[in-house]
């Protein structure tokens, strides 16, 4: 069961990074979003970076018994978790996840995650004051299905633990609901949302002012200028999809051709590149892959951007 949990973590491209050395002081390419929001959540963000400035030395994290869960993906990085904070109610000073990034060789703090356990008819929980914290949902059972349907084996063993009420954290709640942080990195699409669409242009040593101009596509097209790119969005199909070996071959090849056109391209037209070239292996993408293996994809996130409000 834990590669099935795992697997919340692999529609973002989290496989096949290789490791890389911890930072061993606080890092050097940190920067904060200003300020912004009301009086109250601004004090929440600022409780919650001095409840884990100690974690920009990672050293620190490990030592207070904090895991990898999956691997780097291209817009989110790594989560390193506590298995004690996760099933624990919500306190924003003590984040059950933390979020790094590994930026010019060293691995840095960008932010926390949060994650609460819920029934399927629960609200979404109350988090930071406003409505700009963007909870999204995963549905465990949902997933464990998505990605044991073609095992039989597997998949009797995921229906056995949900008909007898162990799937999630037990006694109904298979809705994990989390939420993104980003308060050690500015995010140009703001401190909750989502994903950090900087971090493929910092990887590649690229300034914060060309995600900031970046339409939706962009940001995973300069992914795939990372060795690990193609490596990231193919594992994920594979993962999820379960393509064929003809279909794999389609799109690595397409996939390949994308990251191809960045590698080409003038810094001045990074971004328009960039989205292009994105959007063309999607259209690959969309042609290959049979409806039933598309609704797989998007089986890891049940619904997101969602608030309380």
């Amino acid at each position: 069961m834990k590669r099935l949990t795992a697997c919340l973590l692999a529609v973002y491209g989290a496989w096949g990074c290789a490791q890389h050395p911890p930072a061993d002081h606080a890092p050097h390419t940190a920067q904060l979003a200003p300020a912004s929001g009301s009086p109250e959540l601004r004090a929440q963000i600022a409780a919650v970076r001095a409840a884990t400035e100690r974690y920009r030395d990672f050293e620190n994290a490990k030592r207070d018994g904090y895991k990898l869960f999956g691997k780097e993906g291209p817009l989110m990085g790594e989560h390193w978790y506590r298995a004690d904070l996760v099933k624990q109610p919500l306190d924003l000073t003590r984040p059950s996840t933390l979020q790094y990034a590994t930026i010019n060789g060293r691995r840095e703090l960008i932010g926390v995650a949060y994650t609460v356990y819920g029934r399927p008819d629960e609200p979404l929980p109350e988090g930071f004051a406003g409505s700009e914290d963007e909870w999204h949902v995963h549905n465990v059972d949902r997933i464990a299905r998505a990605v044991t349907a073609e095992r039989p084996f597997l998949r009797w063993l995921v229906d056995r633990r949900i008909a007898h009420g162990k799937s999630g954290a037990g006694d109904g709640r298979t809705h994990l609901t989390m939420l993104h942080a980003w308060i050690w990195l500015s995010n140009p699409d703001g401190v909750f949302a989502l994903e950090h669409k900087a971090l493929p242009y910092l990887r590649a040593g690229l300034p914060l002012e060309l995600a900031t101009a970046a339409d939706a596509f962009a940001p995973y097209g300069v992914a795939l200028l990372d060795e690990r790119g193609c490596a990231w969005e193919l594992g994920k199909v594979k993962l999820l999809a379960r393509p064929s070996r003809g279909q794999q071959r389609q799109l690595a090849n397409a996939c390949a051709a994308a990251a191809a056109a960045l590698r080409q391209s003038e810094a001045a037209h990074l971004n328009r590149v960039a989205s292009r070239a994105w959007r063309e292996y999607l259209a690959v993408r969309d042609a290959t892959l049979t409806s039933e293996q598309k609704e797989q994809l998007v089986a890891v996130i049940e619904q997101h951007g969602a608030h309380h409000h």
